[in-house]
């Protein structure tokens, strides 16, 4: 500020203007407005951390946290399209097949205990042209066979339990879990793996698709792919999700038992954890038009992760939202949810 005012006072007393002193001041003064302006652009943003941990030689950085949320597919400037009018009837149409309704499904029992049946048959995924991002499009039909899928994501206390009879160390030695990161829910206490204080019931988070996929099949399960897990989340919502979903907490993953209910008892599908599928992620993947039970494209760099989380922008909570992460990261946002067949 002490140099603009001194620049002020120079043009008063200045009979004739030199250029160059104008122009050296002018640089001055466009350098603090673009700080300042920055400064002012950032207050009240948490800060985005879209590096990946990755794991190499059975050993982890210490020094990087674990990142909140992965990059978005396509970068951070890919909009949301505008609002539809409401008269554009085609479109609205559309929306009104999402909700599946509860039509098939019952609650599993016996080794499907804590699960509900997903019904056979084909039903409609992704966005039609003018919603959601690109990576959503085209609408295509989709045909499945029936499932199971847990109504709530894996709690940190069925981790742990997973970690005292398998170990921390995946089937190619990389570890499943991110414990030196100070924001894990699990904590080592002697030779065991506990839950810190408050977090049992919270969905375990800072596991790579690695991590999750041993999970899965320890369990007698897999995850989900991405087909599987958007007809679940469709059939168990009870209305089409807006993109202004209300978070039980914006400080961390609620408990599984709280977080955004469906029918049936199911939780979680949008907005408490992103969640791991089985799927390589590709971005034009949809435009191969209609399919029967799709695993996803046969190699890639990244898994799909679905459903938004409590740190994610409201376009991001929404059931046919599609995202990605790196297999091999760990990441605060991220859990997971098992399926049987």
């Amino acid at each position: 500020m002490q140099c603009i005012d001194i620049f002020f006072n120079q043009l008063r007393g200045m009979k004739h203007f030199n250029l160059n002193v104008v122009f050296c001041y002018f640089l001055i003064g466009l350098s603090i407005f673009c700080v300042t302006a920055n400064c002012f652009s950032s207050m009240g943003k948490a800060p985005v951390n879209n590096s990946v941990t990755n794991v190499s030689n059975n050993s982890v950085a210490i020094d990087v946290p674990c990142p909140l949320l992965p990059g978005c597919p396509g970068g951070l400037t890919i909009p949301m399209p505008p609002f539809l009018e409401m008269s554009d009837t085609s479109i609205k149409e559309e929306i009104s097949q999402v909700n599946l309704g509860m039509s098939g499904m019952f609650e599993g029992s016996g080794k499907y205990s804590g699960m509900i049946q997903i019904p056979s048959g084909p039903f409609t995924m992704g966005n039609p042209q003018r919603l959601g991002r690109p990576d959503e499009q085209p609408a295509h039909d989709v045909f499945l066979n029936d499932f199971y899928i847990a109504k709530r994501e894996v709690t940190v206390r069925e981790y742990c339990r997973f970690l005292n009879n398998q170990g921390e160390a995946s089937v190619d030695g990389s570890p499943r879990i991110r414990l030196d990161d100070p924001t894990c829910p699990v904590i080592k206490d002697g030779a065991l793996f506990v839950s810190k204080a408050g977090f049992s019931d919270r969905p375990v988070t800072h596991v790579s698709w690695h991590g999750a996929m041993d999970y899965a099949l320890w369990a007698g399960g897999r995850l989900p792919t991405s087909a599987e897990w958007e007809k679940a989340a469709l059939y168990t919502t009870t209305n089409p999700p807006p993109d202004n979903l209300e978070l039980p907490s914006e400080d961390g993953a609620a408990p599984v038992n709280e977080a955004s209910a469906g029918t049936l008892g199911v939780t979680g599908f949008a907005g408490n954890v992103w969640e791991w599928c089985h799927d390589w992620y590709q971005k034009d993947y949809y435009s191969q038009g209609a399919m029967t039970n799709p695993l996803g494209p046969p190699l890639g760099q990244d898994k799909v992760i679905r459903g938004g989380s409590w740190a994610s922008p409201e376009a991001s909570r929404r059931v046919k939202n599609r995202h990605k992460a790196a297999p091999r990261g760990f990441y605060r946002t991220v859990g997971f949810r098992i399926v049987k067949e």
